[in-house]
């Protein structure tokens, strides 16, 4: 978007809000900051799918994993949500309930779009980032790239910058048909996740922020003893990435740590936000 489309935009609402007392302006400054702070272009305003619940501060986001909806995290939300603070779910761009998916779909896109919806709804920083697998990544990038909006982070077996997904290509030639048959998104997200962990190398260094690394111990279906030592040397790096970040190894639990074991993600939000028992 042009610096000349935004002004008129906050111009717009800045009017509109004038009308609704002072914590209506607030958000359009709120707004505003986003609008004009980015490197980045900010995309027009996709309106996503998005479930807010809870009050208090600092605000917790969740992101989903590759091919999942704001639902995986539907349990949890309402722990965190009746017991700690507020929290935020939502399904990206592309996915059902949210509008449609435009341009490329990497870190990048994925966080200014998400950062423009919050805005959009009046959803301030500080916030604690929640992200699994692919999700995790896109959280690392918004970490590293909007500090000053960052009170903590919970990655979930979070994939890590180097860990690149195959791309369709790529699994193509290695005879994964099932590449085929995945929805266009999802395909897109898998397509684009290369350029998702390049974005998060070249991203400033990680915030001291409080920040747990959820990582599983049991291998997948198909996974050989070496791509499981990988993964694990994959997660130990992640913890020290970011400082002072603590690393929990949840035993005998596969990729979807927040389905099989919802009490150890949510016992961890709790601790970075600091509302634990």
């Amino acid at each position: 978007m042009s610096s000349h489309k935004s002004s008129i935009l906050v111009s717009n609402r800045f009017r509109a809000a004038r009308k609704h007392g002072w914590r209506a302006v607030l958000g359009v400054v709120f707004l505003a900051a986003v609008l004009t702070a980015h490197t980045e272009p900010v995309r027009a305003a996709s309106h996503h799918r998005m479930v807010i619940e809870g009050q208090g501060e600092p605000t917790v986001v969740f992101e989903a994993g590759l091919g999942d909806t704001l639902d995986t995290w539907r349990p949890i939300q309402m722990e965190i949500a009746g017991q700690c603070t507020r929290t935020v779910t939502y399904t990206r761009a592309g996915y059902p309930g949210s509008a449609a998916a435009s341009g490329t779909r990497d870190a990048a896109t994925v966080v200014n779009e998400l950062r423009w919806e919050l805005a959009r709804r009046n959803v301030r920083p500080p916030y604690v980032l929640v992200g699994h697998s692919l999700g995790g990544l896109y959280m690392q990038y918004f970490a590293r790239q909007y500090p000053e909006e960052v009170a903590g982070l919970v990655l979930v077996d979070s994939t890590h910058r180097e860990q690149q997904l195959p791309n369709e290509s790529s699994a193509r030639r290695a005879g994964r048909a099932v590449v085929l048959y995945m929805p266009l998104i999802v395909r897109r997200e898998f397509n684009d996740s290369i350029l998702a962990g390049e974005q998060v190398s070249a991203s400033p260094p990680p915030p001291a922020v409080p920040t747990i690394v959820l990582s599983s111990t049991r291998a997948l279906r198909g996974e050989t003893p070496a791509s499981r030592a990988l993964a694990a040397r994959f997660q130990d790096e992640l913890a020290k990435e970011f400082p002072g970040a603590r690393h929990v190894r949840v035993f005998e639990r596969g990729h979807y740590i927040h389905v099989d074991r919802p009490e150890i993600v949510t016992e961890a939000v709790r601790e970075v936000v600091g509302c634990t028992s």
